[in-house]
C-alpha cells in the first residue's frame, strides 16, 4: 500500500506519464460505442538502497516452453513496456545455429507481466526484412522500444552486425555493430529505416527528454581502437534531436572493480536521477582467473551477471558496487545459473520488476529439435522475472482533469470513458497535475456513422 504523508512531494517529483490506452496515432469507434482511455504515471518512490530482488523460480518465456518453432534454439533480451492496459515485451530468438545466428524479433502480451501470449504471427521482424530495408546488417539484436507520447507511434532502436570475421578455430578477427532505428504504429508492423544511426553500437537504451530530444546509452567501440572486443568495454552517451542523427557526448562506463566488461547497459529514471544496470564478465567463481578480451564467446571459462550504477546527470555514474546486484542462481540446476544478462527494469507502483536473459548450465547447445548441436558454442534460452519491494508514496497534491472537445468533465481519476452519437473527429484530454508541475496527453477518435 502507499505510503501516506501530509508532506508535499520532492522538488524531483512531477508528474511522468509512464503509459497510455489504447495508443496509436488514432482511435476509431462507431457512433454510441463506448473507449474507455486511462493514463498511468510513474509512481513516487525510488530505489532501495539494497536491491533484494525476489527472483521466480521458473521463467517466463523459454525454448523450453514456447509454442513457437522459430524460437527454439535461442530465446533472450527481453524489452517490456506498458501499453494499452497490458505489459509488451519484445524479445530476441532463433531456430538456428547460434553465434552469428539469424536472430529475429518476436512480441508477447501480458496481463500480469508473468504469464505471456506469444503473438501468432511472429517473427514480427526478421533478417531478411533488414535486408529488404536496406541491406546494411543483419542478426537481429537488442531491441529497445519506447512509446513516443508526443508523436503517438512506437520507437526502437536496435543493434545489427555489418562486419563478423573469425578465424577457422573460431577466434574473433573483426566485428562490427551498429544501431539501426524504426517506427511503428503498433509495435507489430515495423517500418525500417534504411541506414544505421550511429558509428558503432549495441545494446541501446533510450530516454526522451522533456524537451523533446533524446539520450541514449550504449555499448560502442571507441574511434581508432582495432581490439573488436573493445565495444565490450565502453558505455557511451549520445544524444540526438530526432532519434536518428546521434551525437557522441562522452565515454562514461568502463570495467570495474572484478568486471572485465561493461555490457548491455539499461537506464531509468529514477528520484533526481539515474539508475543503470549492466553485464559484466568477471572473474571465474573457481578462483582468480583473469577474463581474455577477444574470447567473450567462450562458455567454460568465464561467468557473467549484473551489476549497478547511480547517477544525477547521466554522465558521472557513482555507487558503482563492483560486485553483482543479481548474480546467477546459487542452485545449479536453475534456469539462470551460469549467466543472468541483458536486465530491463520497469517501476511499477510499491516495486520494481527485472527481466533478463539467462542461461543454465547446458554445455554447447541444443538444436530446435532437443538434440546437441554441432561445434563450439551455447545460447541463451530463458527469460527470467524478478521484483523488488519499494516504498510508494501518495501524492495528495494530485490530480486529474478530463476535457472532451475542449469542454470539461467531471471525471477526476485516471480512466475515463467516452462514447458519443456524433460522427467526426473528436480530441479529448487528460491533464495531471501536482504541486511540482503537470503533464498531458491528447486522444485523436474518429467517430464513424
Amino acid at each position: 500500500m502507499p505510503i501516506e504523508t501530509s508532506e508535499k512531494p520532492p522538488q524531483w517529483y512531477v508528474p511522468r506519464i509512464s503509459a497510455i490506452s489504447p495508443t496509436g496515432p488514432e482511435i476509431a469507434l462507431a457512433v454510441g460505442e463506448t473507449v474507455a482511455l486511462s493514463v498511468e504515471i510513474e509512481p513516487w518512490q525510488t530505489l532501495p538502497a539494497e536491491q533484494a530482488w525476489q527472483r521466480r523460480a521458473e521463467p517466463v518465456l523459454s525454448t523450453t516452453n514456447t509454442t513457437q518453432d522459430w524460437s527454439r534454439v535461442m530465446l533472450y533480451m527481453p524489452r517490456v513496456i506498458r501499453a494499452d492496459g497490458v505489459c509488451k515485451m519484445w524479445y530476441v530468438a532463433t531456430s538456428g545455429p547460434p553465434r552469428p545466428a539469424n536472430c529475429h524479433l518476436g512480441y508477447a502480451t501480458s496481463e500480469d507481466g508473468i504469464h505471456w501470449e506469444e503473438y501468432p504471427g511472429n517473427p514480427i521482424v526478421t533478417d531478411q526484412d533488414l535486408q529488404d530495408a536496406g541491406g546494411w546488417g543483419w542478426c537481429f539484436q537488442s531491441p529497445f522500444v519506447l512509446y513516443d507520447l508526443a508523436e503517438r507511434k512506437y520507437r526502437m532502436w536496435f543493434s545489427a552486425l555489418t562486419h563478423w570475421e573469425q578465424t577457422q578455430d573460431g577466434e574473433l578477427v573483426e566485428m562490427t555493430q551498429q544501431v539501426g532505428y524504426a517506427e511503428s504504429p503498433d509495435g507489430i508492423a515495423w517500418d525500417i529505416h534504411p541506414e544505421p544511426v550511429t558509428r558503432s553500437g549495441r545494446c541501446a537504451t533510450v530516454l526522451k527528454e522533456a524537451d523533446g530530444t533524446f539520450t541514449m546509452w550504449a555499448n560502442a567501440r571507441p574511434d581508432g581502437d582495432p581490439d573488436p572486443s573493445s565495444i565490450y568495454g565502453h558505455i557511451m552517451l549520445l544524444r540526438s534531436s530526432d532519434g536518428i542523427h546521434w551525437e557522441q557526448i562522452a565515454d562514461v562506463i568502463q570495467p570495474e572493480g572484478i568486471y572485465k566488461s561493461c555490457v548491455y547497459p539499461h537506464v531509468i529514471r529514477d528520484g533526481p536521477g539515474f539508475a543503470m544496470w549492466h553485464g559484466g564478465h568477471r572473474e571465474s567463481l573457481r578462483g582468480d582467473v583473469e577474463f581474455a578480451r577477444g574470447q567473450l564467446d567462450d562458455a567454460y571459462g568465464d561467468w557473467f551477471d549484473l551489476t549497478t550504477a547511480r547517477s544525477a546527470d547521466g554522465l558521472a555514474w557513482t555507487d558503482r558496487p563492483g560486485l553483482p546486484v543479481f548474480p546467477p542462481n546459487v542452485d545449479k540446476s536453475a534456469f539462470d545459473a551460469r549467466y543472468t544478462s541483458t536486465p530491463h527494469v520497469l517501476k511499477l507502483p510499491g516495486r520494481y520488476v527485472l527481466y533478463y536473459s539467462a542461461r543454465d548450465m547446458l554445455e554447447g547447445w541444443l538444436q530446435a529439435d532437443g538434440t546437441p548441436g554441432p561445434g563450439r558454442g551455447f545460447a541463451y534460452r530463458h527469460i527470467g522475472y524478478a521484483s523488488l519491494e519499494a516504498e510508494e508514496h501518495t501524492d495528495t497534491t494530485l490530480s486529474y482533469a478530463w476535457s472532451a472537445n475542449e469542454m470539461s468533465n467531471a471525471e477526476r481519476s485516471g480512466t475515463f470513458r467516452f462514447s458519443t452519437r456524433e460522427p467526426g473527429t473528436h480530441h479529448v484530454t487528460c491533464q495531471i497535475q501536482n504541486a511540482n508541475g503537470s503533464a498531458a496527453y491528447t486522444w485523436k477518435l474518429i467517430v464513424g456513422n
